[in-house]
Protein backbone atom coordinates (compact mmCIF):
# COMPACT_ATOMS: atom_id res chain seq x y z
CA UNK A 1 0.00 0.00 0.00
CA UNK A 2 1.19 3.49 -0.80
CA UNK A 3 1.10 6.28 1.78
CA UNK A 4 -0.13 9.62 0.50
CA UNK A 5 0.90 13.02 1.66
CA UNK A 6 3.92 13.55 3.89
CA UNK A 7 4.55 16.65 1.80
CA UNK A 8 2.43 18.95 -0.29
CA UNK A 9 2.78 22.47 -1.98
CA UNK A 10 -9.59 15.46 5.60
CA UNK A 11 -13.03 13.28 9.97
CA UNK A 12 -15.58 13.15 7.99
CA UNK A 13 -18.71 14.16 8.01
CA UNK A 14 -20.33 17.45 4.97
CA UNK A 15 -27.37 20.70 -0.35
CA UNK A 16 -27.85 23.50 -2.02
CA UNK A 17 -27.29 24.73 -5.52
CA UNK A 18 -25.51 27.77 -4.12
CA UNK A 19 -22.67 29.10 -6.25
CA UNK A 20 -20.20 31.95 -5.88
CA UNK A 21 -19.93 34.84 -8.33
CA UNK A 22 -17.13 34.44 -10.84
CA UNK A 23 -14.67 37.05 -12.02
CA UNK A 24 -16.15 40.22 -13.41
CA UNK A 25 -19.40 39.65 -11.52
CA UNK A 26 -20.64 37.02 -14.01
CA UNK A 27 -22.44 33.98 -12.77
CA UNK A 28 -20.29 30.85 -12.75
CA UNK A 29 -21.27 27.23 -13.05
CA UNK A 30 -20.78 24.96 -10.07
CA UNK A 31 -20.62 21.19 -9.72
CA UNK A 32 -23.14 19.78 -7.26
CA UNK A 33 -22.65 16.44 -5.47
CA UNK A 34 -25.51 15.23 -3.24
CA UNK A 35 -24.94 12.23 -0.97
CA UNK A 36 -27.46 10.17 0.98
CA UNK A 37 -26.42 9.47 4.58
CA UNK A 38 -26.96 5.78 5.31
CA UNK A 39 -26.90 4.48 8.91
CA UNK A 40 -26.68 0.68 9.49
CA UNK A 41 -29.48 0.79 12.10
CA UNK A 42 -31.69 3.73 11.15
CA UNK A 43 -31.40 3.60 7.35
CA UNK A 44 -31.36 6.80 5.29
CA UNK A 45 -31.07 9.65 7.77
CA UNK A 46 -30.33 12.69 5.62
CA UNK A 47 -28.26 14.38 2.94
CA UNK A 48 -24.76 15.80 2.62
CA UNK A 49 -24.10 18.08 -0.35
CA UNK A 50 -20.95 19.66 -1.75
CA UNK A 51 -21.13 22.49 -4.28
CA UNK A 52 -17.76 23.05 -5.93
CA UNK A 53 -16.77 26.03 -8.09
CA UNK A 54 -13.33 26.21 -9.68
CA UNK A 55 -11.71 29.21 -11.41
CA UNK A 56 -8.18 28.38 -12.45
CA UNK A 57 -6.13 28.04 -9.26
CA UNK A 58 -9.05 29.17 -7.06
CA UNK A 59 -11.71 26.82 -5.68
CA UNK A 60 -14.74 27.55 -3.51
CA UNK A 61 -16.63 24.73 -1.82
CA UNK A 62 -19.96 24.98 -0.04
CA UNK A 63 -21.35 22.17 2.08
CA UNK A 64 -24.81 21.60 3.56
CA UNK A 65 -25.63 18.82 6.00
CA UNK A 66 -29.20 17.78 6.92
CA UNK A 67 -29.45 14.78 9.25
CA UNK A 68 -32.38 13.59 11.35
CA UNK A 69 -32.71 10.31 13.28
CA UNK A 70 -36.12 9.17 14.48
CA UNK A 71 -37.33 6.31 16.66
CA UNK A 72 -41.04 5.45 16.60
CA UNK A 73 -41.62 8.74 14.80
CA UNK A 74 -39.86 10.80 17.47
CA UNK A 75 -36.67 12.68 16.69
CA UNK A 76 -33.75 11.51 18.80
CA UNK A 77 -30.95 13.32 16.97
CA UNK A 78 -30.45 16.02 14.36
CA UNK A 79 -27.54 17.82 12.76
CA UNK A 80 -27.67 20.81 10.42
CA UNK A 81 -24.59 22.51 9.02
CA UNK A 82 -23.50 25.17 6.51
CA UNK A 83 -19.81 25.32 5.58
CA UNK A 84 -17.58 27.21 3.20
CA UNK A 85 -14.02 26.59 2.02
CA UNK A 86 -11.85 28.89 -0.09
CA UNK A 87 -8.71 27.45 -1.74
CA UNK A 88 -5.91 29.11 -3.69
CA UNK A 89 -3.16 27.17 -5.45
CA UNK A 90 -4.04 24.01 -3.55
CA UNK A 91 -3.91 25.69 -0.12
CA UNK A 92 -6.85 26.27 2.20
CA UNK A 93 -7.10 30.05 2.63
CA UNK A 94 -10.31 30.37 4.65
CA UNK A 95 -12.95 28.17 6.26
CA UNK A 96 -16.30 28.89 7.90
CA UNK A 97 -18.66 26.44 9.56
CA UNK A 98 -21.97 26.81 11.38
CA UNK A 99 -23.30 23.57 12.90
CA UNK A 100 -26.37 22.74 14.94
CA UNK A 101 -25.31 19.45 16.54
CA UNK A 102 -28.49 18.22 18.20
CA UNK A 103 -29.17 21.66 19.65
CA UNK A 104 -25.56 22.65 20.33
CA UNK A 105 -24.44 25.51 18.08
CA UNK A 106 -20.80 25.40 16.97
CA UNK A 107 -19.20 28.23 14.99
CA UNK A 108 -15.77 27.73 13.37
CA UNK A 109 -13.72 30.30 11.48
CA UNK A 110 -10.27 29.72 10.03
CA UNK A 111 -7.84 31.91 8.07
CA UNK A 112 -4.41 31.36 6.54
CA UNK A 113 -1.70 33.50 8.17
CA UNK A 114 1.82 33.10 6.83
CA UNK A 115 2.80 29.45 7.14
CA UNK A 116 -0.02 28.75 9.62
CA UNK A 117 -3.77 28.28 9.49
CA UNK A 118 -5.44 29.95 12.49
CA UNK A 119 -8.70 28.37 13.63
CA UNK A 120 -11.13 30.12 15.98
CA UNK A 121 -13.32 27.60 17.83
CA UNK A 122 -15.62 27.70 20.87
CA UNK A 123 -12.76 26.09 22.81
CA UNK A 124 -10.26 28.76 21.79
CA UNK A 125 -7.83 29.64 19.02
CA UNK A 126 -5.70 26.93 17.38
CA UNK A 127 -2.61 27.49 15.28
CA UNK A 128 -2.49 24.69 12.72
CA UNK A 129 0.06 24.00 9.97
CA UNK A 130 -0.71 25.70 6.66
CA UNK A 131 -0.98 22.31 4.94
CA UNK A 132 -4.14 21.41 6.89
CA UNK A 133 -7.15 20.10 4.93
CA UNK A 134 -10.78 19.99 6.17
CA UNK A 135 -12.35 16.56 6.72
CA UNK A 136 -14.63 17.03 3.73
CA UNK A 137 -13.84 14.70 0.78
CA UNK A 138 -15.07 16.88 -2.08
CA UNK A 139 -12.22 15.67 -4.32
CA UNK A 140 -9.48 13.04 -4.27
CA UNK A 141 -6.90 15.83 -3.92
CA UNK A 142 -8.18 16.46 -0.37
CA UNK A 143 -6.57 13.17 0.62
CA UNK A 144 -3.04 14.43 -0.06
CA UNK A 145 -2.26 15.53 3.48
CA UNK A 146 -1.14 14.24 6.87
CA UNK A 147 -3.14 16.82 8.87
CA UNK A 148 -6.90 17.34 8.79
CA UNK A 149 -9.34 19.63 10.57
CA UNK A 150 -12.72 18.51 11.86
CA UNK A 151 -15.29 20.49 9.90
CA UNK A 152 -17.60 20.43 12.93
CA UNK A 153 -15.29 21.25 15.86
CA UNK A 154 -12.14 22.65 14.25
CA UNK A 155 -10.04 19.99 16.00
CA UNK A 156 -6.67 19.18 14.39
CA UNK A 157 -6.39 15.52 13.41
CA UNK A 158 -3.10 13.84 12.41
CA UNK A 159 -3.87 11.28 9.70
CA UNK A 160 -2.23 8.63 7.57
CA UNK A 161 -3.90 8.14 4.18
CA UNK A 162 -3.31 4.77 2.49
CA UNK A 163 -4.03 4.09 -1.17
CA UNK A 164 -5.29 0.48 -1.25
CA UNK A 165 -5.98 0.37 -5.01
CA UNK A 166 -9.07 -0.71 -6.92
CA UNK A 167 -11.78 -2.75 -5.19
CA UNK A 168 -15.06 -4.27 -6.31
CA UNK A 169 -17.80 -2.93 -4.07
CA UNK A 170 -21.60 -2.65 -3.98
CA UNK A 171 -23.59 0.42 -2.97
CA UNK A 172 -27.40 0.35 -3.04
CA UNK A 173 -27.31 -2.97 -4.96
CA UNK A 174 -25.06 -1.48 -7.66
CA UNK A 175 -21.76 -3.25 -8.26
CA UNK A 176 -18.83 -1.05 -9.23
CA UNK A 177 -15.07 -0.90 -9.28
CA UNK A 178 -13.69 2.06 -7.33
CA UNK A 179 -10.33 3.26 -6.05
CA UNK A 180 -10.18 2.95 -2.28
CA UNK A 181 -8.37 5.08 0.30
CA UNK A 182 -8.11 4.37 4.02
CA UNK A 183 -7.85 7.35 6.39
CA UNK A 184 -6.33 6.34 9.72
CA UNK A 185 -6.57 8.70 12.68
CA UNK A 186 -8.37 8.23 15.99
CA UNK A 187 -10.88 6.29 13.89
CA UNK A 188 -10.93 4.41 10.58
CA UNK A 189 -12.52 6.11 7.57
CA UNK A 190 -12.73 5.20 3.88
CA UNK A 191 -13.14 7.16 0.63
CA UNK A 192 -14.05 5.59 -2.72
CA UNK A 193 -13.26 7.41 -5.99
CA UNK A 194 -14.18 6.52 -9.57
CA UNK A 195 -11.98 6.70 -12.66
CA UNK A 196 -12.98 10.32 -13.30
CA UNK A 197 -11.86 11.43 -9.86
CA UNK A 198 -15.39 11.77 -8.46
CA UNK A 199 -15.89 10.78 -4.83
CA UNK A 200 -18.66 8.17 -5.19
CA UNK A 201 -18.90 7.32 -1.49
CA UNK A 202 -17.18 7.76 1.84
CA UNK A 203 -17.53 6.20 5.26
CA UNK A 204 -16.97 7.44 8.79
CA UNK A 205 -17.47 6.03 12.27
CA UNK A 206 -19.99 7.61 14.62
CA UNK A 207 -20.56 6.13 18.08
CA UNK A 208 -19.29 2.74 16.92
CA UNK A 209 -21.43 2.63 13.77
CA UNK A 210 -20.13 2.78 10.20
CA UNK A 211 -22.07 5.53 8.42
CA UNK A 212 -21.91 5.66 4.62
CA UNK A 213 -22.32 8.74 2.44
CA UNK A 214 -23.32 7.56 -1.04
CA UNK A 215 -23.54 9.81 -4.12
CA UNK A 216 -27.15 9.98 -5.35
CA UNK A 217 -27.20 13.03 -7.60
CA UNK A 218 -24.60 15.12 -9.37
CA UNK A 219 -24.83 17.92 -11.89
CA UNK A 220 -24.29 21.64 -12.33
CA UNK A 221 -25.96 24.77 -11.03
CA UNK A 222 -25.61 28.53 -11.35
CA UNK A 223 -26.86 30.82 -8.60
CA UNK A 224 -25.99 34.01 -6.78
CA UNK A 225 -23.54 33.99 -3.90
CA UNK A 226 -24.71 33.86 -0.29
CA UNK A 227 -22.83 34.09 2.97
CA UNK A 228 -22.70 31.31 5.54
CA UNK A 229 -25.20 32.18 8.25
CA UNK A 230 -25.25 30.93 11.86
CA UNK A 231 -27.90 28.29 12.47
CA UNK A 232 -30.57 29.46 14.88
CA UNK A 233 -31.47 27.30 17.85
CA UNK A 234 -34.74 25.47 17.60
Amino acid sequence: MRRIGKSFGLAILAASSVCLLGSGGARAESKVFEYTVEHPTYGDIGTYTNVVQEHGATTDVRTEVHIQVKMLGVEVFHQEANRKEHWEDGRLVSFQSATDDNGKNIQIDGQAHGNDFVINTPAGTINAPGRIHPSNPWAASILTTDTMMSTKSGKIIPVVVKDTGDVNITFDKKKMTLHQFFIESDKHEIVWVDGKGTVVAFQTQENGSQVNFVLKNSGTASNDSAEIQPIAKN
